[in-house]
């Protein structure tokens, strides 16, 4: 392995999953440096995304997390879910949410509203500062607040929106703060305030094309009236997203990302679920309606379902039903079938999330002096003891 060109074993160990890459750190400093190297991890995560492989699911009963690996979910086996215990906000006395997943990293919160960058795959985490809310509103009488998580491309820098709703004593009287956070500067601070629109759902932003996408509603005495604001994380600015043109309008609108396209579900309640899919960001006759899903078709009722993602060949899409179970849908054959997961008394949320090597620069959890020391010593054991490599 040692005469191989540098760039042919890249390409080797880029099709491996992480667990191992983080072994093979302790064959030689050469290799680790290859495999710490920012080329190598860009070219393992992009392997990865391209092939829908090392692809895990997060999945959250309540207070607590736990991982299955996506394809272990295909062709009938009952799966059994790793429980998570060393997520960095682990404690069963404060909730927990997921707010989103990039290339590997997810994005944590607890009811104590810390925030925490977390790679499951390599166990780093970096805990985010405390941002005060500066805006000052008479008569405040409500917070709500809502997160999204992405990758800034044109500044190669990783973000995280903070958008604070706060109300005052009647539906009036409102107002929004918005804040963002750099990984690359690690601190905070204030965007463009959010446009006055009256509702703002309480969900994840949801990331595509650069920009994260929340659902909000114009006026509420209007029903149905939803719109899709999307803020561009390159120029943190705002905008509008078209929608389809639906001839039935009696729906409820939610947002997904499903496989890198912004995804619209238009649930007609006790009816069927509609998924759009925009195959060009920002042009509305790119909108195109990917299946629907009808009562008829699944085993019981559901009230909503949400797609997670595409399954390795592309042919299929899971789903998540009810905050209850996960289930495949066969866009070829229009079929449904349950994707069967033990030990979990109620599903309140799944997150897709890609192994991946992507580091968060000072990890909270690690000191690099005592970590540089522990991994010389482990390849001066590895050296001394010999290793067998079979690709």
């Amino acid at each position: 392995m040692s005469q191989l060109p540098e760039e042919v074993l890249a390409d080797i160990l880029s099709r491996l999953p992480v667990p191992p890459l983080l072994r093979f750190r302790c064959v030689s400093f050469s290799w680790r440096a290859l495999i710490d190297g920012p080329d190598f991890i860009k070219l393992h995560l992009n392997r990865s995304i391209e092939t829908r492989t090392n692809r895990g699911l997060i999945l959250r009963e309540d207070n607590h997390l736990f991982a299955a690996d996506l394809d272990s979910l295909h062709g009938g086996v009952v799966v059994q879910p790793e429980q998570i215990d060393h997520h960095p906000l682990w404690c069963q006395d404060y909730g927990i949410e997921v707010w989103g997943s990039c290339n590997g990293l997810v994005c944590l919160s607890n009811s104590l509203d810390t925030l925490t960058l977390w790679n499951p795959s390599t166990r780093r985490s970096r805990r985010l500062p405390y941002a005060s809310i500066e805006f000052q509103y008479p008569s405040r009488n409500h917070e709500i607040r809502i997160y999204g998580f992405g990758h800034d491309i044109v500044s190669n820098d990783y973000k995280v929106v903070r958008i604070v709703k706060i109300k005052g004593v009647d539906d009036d009287s409102f107002d929004y703060e918005v804040k963002v956070y750099s990984l690359r500067s690690k601190s905070w601070h204030r965007a463009g305030k959010f446009p006055r629109y009256r509702s703002l759902k309480r969900t994840a932003g949801v990331l595509a094309s650069n920009a994260l996408h929340w659902v909000v509603t114009e006026e509420s005495e209007i029903p149905m009236a939803d719109l899709i604001v999307a803020f561009d994380l390159g120029s943190e600015s705002y905008r509008l997203v078209p929608q389809p043109e639906c001839s039935d309008k009696n729906f409820y609108l939610y947002l997904q990302s499903l496989g890198g396209c912004l995804s619209l579900l238009c649930n007609y309640f006790l009816d069927r679920v509609d998924v759009w899919v925009m195959r060009d960001y920002g042009v509305k006759e790119s909108w195109s309606k990917l299946f629907s899903v009808a009562q008829s078709s699944v085993i019981r009722p559901f009230q909503y379902v949400r797609p997670v993602a595409y399954s390795r060949s592309g042919g299929e899409v899971l789903m998540e039903q009810d905050s209850s179970k996960l289930i495949w849908y066969d866009l070829k054959q229009k079929r449904v079938k349950n994707a069967t997961v033990r030990g979990l008394k109620e599903l309140t949320q799944a997150e897709v999330w890609v192994g991946s090597l992507v580091p968060l620069d000072g990890d909270v959890e690690s000191d690099g002096k005592q970590q540089q020391e522990q991994e010389e010593r482990n390849i001066g054991d590895f050296l001394s003891t010999g290793f067998k490599l079979v690709l």
